[in-house]
């Protein structure tokens, strides 16, 4: 159960989805109902074409056309993701490749973070404040109960009024306290600046049951700047679980050129009814009329897809309606070159037992509804991983069918880290007990951490991209992860030059 905000929340003592759920349902209760006379954060209207901030793959991407190309995708399960996300940051922090001829950390070869609610808060924070985050982001978010001050923020006066009116919601009174206390009152502009990686946060269209991306492409549907908008909102949108949260609002603009994009009405004319590409065309045509649909609903992105993977990256709004070609991300040059191909989920769904299930009595109404959210969302997630790792492999088939015989190939490698993973079944149930709530003990944001790491390192796909990466030799240093010394990889050329 949640405590009240001055007191710390006690160990779980029973596994972590009914702890989560509890929590969550508490906070719901204790919001719902709630919405304010507040002014709400509302997005803006689209520049004229030629002097807009796009934020997109073309203006943020973050290196110069290379051989390499690595995606991290961050999901959701609260601060439990957050921490284990950044346990994978901090692993590719503290291995050291050598790329054409100069070392360099593995983490500054990411080119792309995606995710999906508790993963939404740690790639944010990457996105704006780069290696800032290694030094603050635990005291500022990880150890931090978030949930009590969630909470907390009810009983102060200066929001009494604002909660009274009913275009000002709970989400909403979240998110501008998250602007002002985590992310610093950025905006998109401020987002994946040079060197970094371009962040993409994810949340769900409740309108149209479909993933929502927060990028140009997407809001140019909308006829509306997404450089204007505040992170902040964008990843309480992202992690808006219904129920305890409310919607995020966006307005729907009249009429734009961007919003005219030849892909969405060739998809309609002549794409298999069943494909995925009709299915996003057909939910990008209905915001073409904004007295129809004035205003979109957004909640959390684990609704359509809890590993923030495939709505993005794989998605045909993203890549301009030609996902095969990556459009949106490369030019046919830029394309020739890629050789070796990263991704890595960090999937921190737990799998832990119900107590009336080990009871061996019948579920009441709240457990059956509980049980059967978590069987939806643990069959998308497995699906959701197989759909994009034969996505990322069947693109990489395509990038070689497009080169001449002899031409260096394109290797896609595709790693997806999970608590099943962990080999000792009572260790593996310790986590699975970890609760989805905002707030765990400094003990289990550790664990998390450090489990992150373990299990990037026992991955055969990372060992295999780091062989390939360096010519074929062995490059890993099992047992340097988590101590802060960099784990280095080098090319059998620079161990020559030695």
């Amino acid at each position: 159960m949640l405590k009240a905000p001055r007191k710390r929340i006690a160990a779980p003592a029973t596994p972590g989805r009914r702890h989560g759920w509890a929590g969550l349902l508490l906070l719901g209760v204790a919001l719902v109902g709630l919405s304010g006379c507040a002014a709400r954060t509302w997005n803006t209207r689209i520049k004229p074409i030629g002097v807009e901030d796009r934020y997109e793959f073309k203006t943020r991407f973050p290196h110069p056309p290379r051989d390499t190309f690595v995606v991290l995708a961050f999901s959701g399960g609260g601060t439990r993701a957050a921490a284990f996300s950044f346990g994978v940051l901090e692993k590719l922090r503290d291995t050291v490749v050598t790329v054409d001829g100069q070392s360099t950390r593995l983490l500054d070869l990411v080119d792309v973070i995606t995710s999906v609610s508790g993963g939404s808060y740690t790639a944010a924070y990457y996105g704006l404040f780069g290696d800032r985050i290694f030094s603050d982001f635990p005291r500022r978010f990880l150890y931090r109960n978030w949930q009590g001050e969630f909470l907390g923020l009810l009983w102060r006066p200066d929001n009494l009024l604002s909660i009274a009116g009913r275009h000002y919601n709970r989400s909403d009174m979240v998110a501008a306290y998250l602007n002002r206390t985590l992310f610093d009152g950025k905006t998109f502009a401020d987002l994946s600046p040079a060197g970094l990686p371009m962040v993409i946060l994810n949340a769900s269209d409740l309108n149209n049951a479909t993933t929502f991306s927060f990028i140009q492409q997407q809001f140019d549907f909308l006829c509306s700047d997404l450089s204007t908008y505040p992170v902040a909102n964008a990843v309480m949108a992202s992690a808006a679980v219904p129920g305890p949260f409310a919607p995020i609002a966006l307005r729907n603009y009249p009429d734009c050129p961007q919003r005219h994009q030849p892909w969405v009405a060739q998809s309609l004319a002549h794409d298999d009814l069943l494909s995925r590409r009709y299915a996003v065309a057909l939910a990008l045509s209905r915001y073409d009329d904004p007295k129809q649909m004035p205003i979109l609903r957004l909640v959390d992105g684990g609704i359509t897809d809890n590993l923030g993977v495939r709505g993005s990256m794989m998605s045909p709004v993203a890549q301009y309606g030609d996902v095969p070609d990556m459009a949106g991300a490369f030019t046919p040059e830029q394309l020739r070159r890629v050789r070796h191909v990263l991704v890595i989920i960090a999937n921190a769904q737990v799998y832990a037992p119900y107590r009336w299930s080990e009871q061996g009595r019948d579920p009441d109404v709240i457990d059956t509804l509980r049980a059967s959210f978590d069987a939806s969302l643990g069959i998308l997630n497995n699906e959701t991983a197989g759909l994009a790792k034969r996505g990322f492999l069947m693109w990489g088939r395509h990038v070689n069918a497009m080169r001449p015989p002899g031409a260096p190939r394109a290797d896609v490698n595709f790693a997806v880290l999970t608590f099943n993973q962990i080999r000792d079944a009572a260790e593996r149930r310790r986590f699975n007990a970890m609760p989805t709530t905002f707030h765990l003990r400094a003990d289990q944001v550790d664990a998390l951490r450090a489990l992150a790491g373990r299990l990037l390192t026992q991955a055969p796909e990372f060992q295999n991209f780091l062989r390939e990466l360096h010519g074929g030799e062995s490059a890993s240093r099992p047992g340097e992860e988590g101590t802060g010394r960099p784990t280095e990889m080098t090319s059998p050329a620079a161990n020559a030059r030695r």
